[in-house]
């Protein structure tokens, strides 16, 4: 970096740092409970120690993490304004990071941005934090050392065991403060400034042990604007039903978009589908249905064909329209009827889904356990693997990461993490 980009106004820099996790899905019958609940505490101490440190005179936000991402935000623009601003890379390490793809997409679309700004040493700027103890035999990473001068308890139970554990909290705040110094100490005296990352969604995992991505489909059952039934609001659909946005004013992308997001954020590619049509062999998936698709009979013919032989693992989800009246009421209870004689209500989550989403908040709580539940449900009544079948391991639902090495690639083993 030249002396120029050192000294530039600090409206050319950055926030202090980006906040990177494995995401852990929702256990069934979880009801809602967030699984990475102390994620969050964790990220507001963060914050709090490192605008304690920071220059008074900044006035930004010192970090950013996705779970502030407001619901209806495009949140994969946000995660590249994120990952494109963040002046420090901070990893939380657990068996999930180095078992699952997306953590390792993030950790490699920073580390090329730091490569292709010019930094001499670009894992300097990547700053791995213990979360979760990784299994024995497991090559450890380097983590955060600050001083010669170990935290009792830190390699051995991880961050979140000290922020959890009462009689731990000291030397969570020992970490919590190395941690914050160390982000100041790089963002400050050696400020990169924003840039721009490369496509996450293209991007490889460095991580060998990371999952493959079974598929997710997403069916989507709403009418295109060209033939919009009278009564619905036209401003909730487009050109194509993928397109369909039952909440215009809270949304920047599909519904269609939002529900692939969330299964590619669970480790799934998602493929999103406008047709529906019975397939014999169906993958796991949810079917996002609009009520006023069955205001025409020939569209509801197809969607009692489709549900008719609807296995346990394509998940119904409903969204009617509340202010459309009398009518959209009746079509509800139609599409509702349909559901039920077909038999798609087998479990708890399809009968609460298609109850009925009727908020963009209500639509981003549940739709992660559902990915979750037509996973399970595949696994418990799908076709099996034969002998000769590739099939993505996914233990994550008992609990445990997949199998193989959690060995971390080779350069981010050495010297360079200490700072």
């Amino acid at each position: 970096m030249t002396d120029t980009t050192r000294n530039a106004p600090w409206e050319r820099h950055g926030g202090y740092f980006f906040l990177s996790y494995a995401h852990s899905p929702p256990l069934p019958g979880s009801s809602g409970a967030d699984p990475d609940q102390w994620v969050r505490p964790f990220f507001r101490d963060l914050n709090r120690a490192v605008r304690a440190l920071a220059r008074r005179d900044l006035g930004i936000s010192p970090g950013s993490f996705d779970q502030d991402v407001r619901a209806g935000t495009d949140w994969k623009a946000w995660l590249s304004r994120a990952l494109g601003s963040a002046e420090v890379f901070v990893a939380l390490y657990s068996p999930g990071y180095f078992a699952r793809s997306w953590p390792g997409r993030e950790w490699a679309c920073y580390r090329q941005r730091m490569v292709d700004a010019g930094v001499a040493d670009p894992l300097t700027r990547i700053v791995p934090v213990l979360w979760a103890p990784l299994p024995d035999g497991a090559d450890r990473p380097e983590l955060l050392q600050i001083d010669a001068d170990p935290v009792p308890g830190y390699a051995e139970h991880g961050l979140r065991a000290l922020l959890k554990i009462a009689p731990m909290r000291g030397s969570y705040h020992a970490v919590l403060d190395r941690l914050a110094r160390r982000i100041v100490e790089l963002a400050e005296k050696s400020p990169v400034g924003p840039s721009e990352i490369a496509d996450i969604m293209a991007a490889d995992s460095p991580f060998p042990s990371a999952e493959a991505h079974p598929v997710f489909e997403v069916t989507v059952a709403a009418p295109a604007l060209a033939a919009l039934p009278a009564g619905a609001d036209p401003r909730r659909y487009g050109t194509s039903p993928w397109l369909w946005r039952p909440f215009p004013d809270e949304q920047e992308l599909s519904l269609a978009e939002y529900a692939a997001g969330v299964a590619e954020r669970l480790e799934f590619a998602a493929v999103v589908k406008d047709v529906l049509k019975p397939e014999a062999d169906r993958l796991p998936g949810v079917a996002l249905i609009d009520p006023w698709f069955v205001a025409d009979e020939h569209a509801a013919g197809r969607l009692e064909a489709f549900v008719r032989n609807l296995p346990p693992w394509v998940v119904p989800l409903l969204v009617p329209d509340p202010r459309g009246g009398e009518r959209a009421n009746r079509l509800a209870e139609r599409t509702r009827g349909l559901l039920e004689q077909a038999g798609a209500l087998r479990t708890e989550s399809a009968r609460e889904a298609v109850a009925g989403v009727r908020s963009l908040k209500h639509f981003a709580s549940i739709m992660p356990r559902l990915v979750v539940e037509a996973e399970r449900q595949y696994f418990r009544h799908g076709p099996k693997p034969g002998p000769d079948d590739v099939a993505s391991p996914r233990h994550r639902l008992a609990g445990g990461p997949g199998p193989g090495t959690l060995t971390p690639p080779p350069d981010i083993l050495g010297e360079e993490t200490h700072g």
